[in-house]
This record gives structure tokens, C-alpha cells and sequence, in this order.
């Protein structure tokens, strides 16, 4: 059985090892949203989702008061049909065992992690209703049709891995054809400086309650 209490707890399912941070009010027999976080890339090791939870999930979604859960990657890419499988029989294993508003689940993600993002709001896999990626590209084959799930892009100005230009350009022109896309650029973040991207979370905060009615 996973560590329900309120806090931070890191646990495993079969083979999946994540970090989960359990809100109070789930506690309190309340349902609470779900917000899945996606890592970056390199070369994965044991409980890399808790450095995802701690530095990036909880200080951008701790007024959501949400269940935030953090796997490890065990694919070679976030943006695979097997590391969607993952996700999924992940969700299907906390649902047995945690209040899960399933009207209100979104998943997040930075570079790599943002790519799978992309990958899950392209496909109709009724996983999430919420989207948001955070320093990744968009991918060259993806349309305003092929766009299934509402999404919140953030990007830097000064990214040195993904050229801020490419990504704006491509995003203009996925809202232009009325994709459910939201684009917010920063001016002063290097690609791996979490805590720049934090400035966006406000915005992405709102953003969610648009998109999660009642919340």
C-alpha cells in the first residue's frame, strides 16, 4: 500500500519509482486534482522525480493543493507509446488508492519531460485535461488539429538548448489556427534555471482554473 499522509513519500509500483507529495486536504477525505511532472533528460537514476517534485512541482502548484506525483523515466524518451503505457497503468495504481478528481488531471513537464507532453496532447489517450510544458520545442509534425488537449507553453528568451525564436514562431502559428494553446515567453532564463521559470507559474495557476471548472 502507498504512504498516504499528508507530505513527500517516495514509492514504487511493479517497477515504477516515483515521488508523490500528498496534500492535507486529501487527508481530509477530499478529492484533489492530479498533476503528473515529467523530468528533464540524461541519464535517469533512482528517484530523479523527487528533485522534479521539489524544485519545480511544489513551488509551482502548491496552491492547487493537488496530489503531485513525479516518475521516474523508465523509457528512452518521455515522448513514446511506452512511456505513455507507464504513465497510464501509473494513474490506474493511484486511483485505486488516492481521491483523484478525474475531471481534473494534468500532467507537466520540463525539456525532455515537455516533449512527452506534447506527445500525450496529440494522442487520444484521455489521460489529462491539462497540459504544461515548460524549455521544450514543439514538434515539427504537430498540427492545430492534431492539438487534443489544451496546453500552456513557457519559454525563455535566452534558451540556449531550444532557440527561443523556432518555438515562438511555431506557437504563433498554432494559436493563429486556433490550437488550445496558451504561449508565455520569459526574458531571463538560461534552459536549465527552474527558478525563472517559477515567474510563469502565476499565470499558469490561473490558467488551470480556466481549464478545470469548480476548481
Amino acid at each position: 500500500m502507498p504512504e498516504t499522509s499528508a507530505g513527500i513519500h517516495l514509492e514504487k509500483h511493479r517497477k515504477q519509482t516515483y515521488a508523490i507529495s500528498v496534500p492535507f486536504r486529501h487527508t481530509q477525505g477530499e478529492r484533489v486534482p492530479l498533476i503528473m511532472l515529467l523530468h528533464w533528460g540524461g541519464r535517469p537514476y533512482r528517484y530523479i522525480g523527487r528533485e522534479m517534485l521539489e524544485l519545480f512541482g511544489l513551488p509551482a502548484f502548491s496552491e492547487r493543493q493537488a496530489l503531485l506525483v513525479a516518475p521516474d523515466r523508465k523509457s528512452r524518451h518521455w515522448a513514446t507509446a511506452e512511456a505513455a503505457t507507464d504513465l497510464a497503468d501509473l494513474i490506474d495504481f493511484l486511483e485505486l488508492h488516492y481521491h483523484i478528481d478525474q475531471n481534473q488531471r494534468a500532467v507537466a513537464g520540463f525539456s525532455m519531460g515537455g516533449m512527452g507532453v506534447w506527445y500525450l496532447a496529440s494522442e487520444q489517450l484521455g489521460m489529462f485535461s491539462a497540459g504544461v510544458t515548460v524549455a521544450s520545442p514543439i514538434p515539427d509534425h504537430l498540427t492545430a488539429k492534431s492539438l487534443l488537449m489544451p496546453l500552456f507553453a513557457v519559454h525563455s528568451q535566452l534558451d540556449e538548448v531550444f532557440p527561443f525564436e523556432p518555438v515562438a514562431s511555431r506557437a504563433e502559428e498554432l494559436i493563429a489556427a486556433n490550437a488550445p494553446l496558451r504561449f508565455q515567453d520569459i526574458p531571463d532564463a538560461s534552459h536549465a534555471d527552474l527558478r525563472y521559470y517559477l515567474n510563469a507559474m502565476p499565470a499558469v495557476n490561473r490558467w488551470l482554473i480556466d481549464q478545470w471548472p469548480g476548481a
